[in-house]
């Protein structure tokens, strides 16, 4: 519902007004109870926000510097102030008054006219927010590109350059390379190209989600045999000498989930309490059913997050200072965030250097579907 100021210096004519916009389905509202509006201070501080403001021209001449600076401060968004005045009054309007307003309506008026007026106007101010939204996203996007081409640069680089250094070898001197040697330089060969596809399944994931309108595929999970499954594919693929202590809390219940998307969550997290944390060390992975949702914690005892990196958290290509020769891409995290607010639901972070990280999502609890 789109909200209209009144700042009508005529208590009837406000009244009036106030009615007929109401009628139409606006919100209207005043600065204050008090009915004389000249009465109050020129800075005129509001706790609403408003779509369009109407006002007569003693109001106008009485409030134009907030008027100035309230539209400066909405740009580049438009935000209209329509004078509503008599054929007589309107000489009181000053040139540089003028130029401060965006409509001028003589009394008397049709309603029908008025409304045509102000749903001009309140159609620009809508068309001038979506444009900025839409700057806004190519922004974003461009910052997006700018940082992907910063870090590709350097996580396609490295095990590129790995790559073919090691392919020379073994074209020139395979046959002075012995069995092992030939191996070992296969191994690296893959582990490089292997890092590079992890980038490139991270970038795609993430960009999927931030241009296009992804949403939930909802279907019945098991969630403890879901997470059981996921912990043994994780010690199998990174080979962690880890100890995941996975528990369960509250009623089991059915609960409706995007797969996909919960796989990439709870892998990320669990994958980064592993690489950030001491070999041999306690991993703790609870989930907690609740009557209205589902929780998930998982703590480590690792490195922690430095407190100047902790606003930065859920960035793409963000990484914590003190992660050191650790690989990674900064991306893991953002991909969680976007899976989680895909489903509506929250993440939190509670962490300190030295002593350890814990990450708790929270998703709604979805029982049933309609089929």
């Amino acid at each position: 519902m789109k909200k209209i100021l009144l700042l009508l210096e005529h208590k009837q004519n406000r009244c009036l007004l106030s009615h007929s916009l109401q009628e139409a389905g606006y919100e209207i509202f005043y600065p204050s109870a008090n009915d004389d509006l000249l009465k109050l201070d020129n800075s005129l501080k509001l706790d609403n926000s408003f779509d369009l403001c109407i006002l007569g021209p003693r109001a106008l001449d009485k409030f134009s510097h907030w008027v100035e600076a309230t539209k400066k401060a909405e740009e580049p968004v438009f935000l209209p102030f329509l004078l509503m005045t008599s054929r007589t009054d309107v000489k009181m309007v000053t040139r540089h008054l003028w130029k401060i307003i965006d409509e001028l309506i003589t009394n008397p008026i049709e309603k029908v006219e008025l409304q045509v007026r102000i749903e001009a106007l309140l159609q620009r101010r809508q068309l001038s927010l979506k444009l900025k939204a839409a700057n806004d996203n190519l922004r974003n996007l461009n910052e997006l590109k700018s940082r992907f081409i910063s870090v590709a640069s350097h996580e396609f680089r490295n095990p590129l350059h790995i790559i073919l250094a090691y392919a020379q070898m073994l074209y020139r001197g395979s046959e002075k390379l012995t069995p092992e040697k030939k191996h070992e330089l296969f191994g690296r060969i893959k582990a490089s190209s292997s890092k590079m596809t992890n980038t490139l399944d991270d970038v795609l994931t993430l960009t999927k989600g931030e241009l296009t309108q992804q949403k939930c595929n909802l279907q019945f999970l098991d969630l403890p045999e879901f997470c059981r499954q996921l912990i043994a594919e994780i010690e199998v693929g990174v080979v962690t000498n880890h100890n995941i202590n996975f528990t369960i809390h509250g009623e089991y219940t059915n609960a409706y989930l995007d797969e996909n998307l919960l796989r990439q969550i709870l892998t990320n997290l669990l994958t980064n309490a592993i690489k950030y944390s001491p070999s041999n060390s306690k991993i703790d992975f609870n989930l907690t059913f609740q009557s209205t949702e589902i929780t998930f914690k998982i703590k480590d005892k690792g490195i922690g997050i430095p407190l100047k990196d902790q606003p930065y958290l859920f960035e793409s290509f963000r990484r914590a200072s003190n992660v050191g020769q650790i690989p990674g891409t900064g991306l893991g995290l953002a991909i969680v965030k976007q899976s989680v607010d895909l489903h509506g639901g929250k993440i939190t972070v509670d962490t300190e250097v030295g002593i350890g990280t814990t990450f708790t999502v929270t998703l709604p609890l979805i029982d049933t579907i309609d089929e």
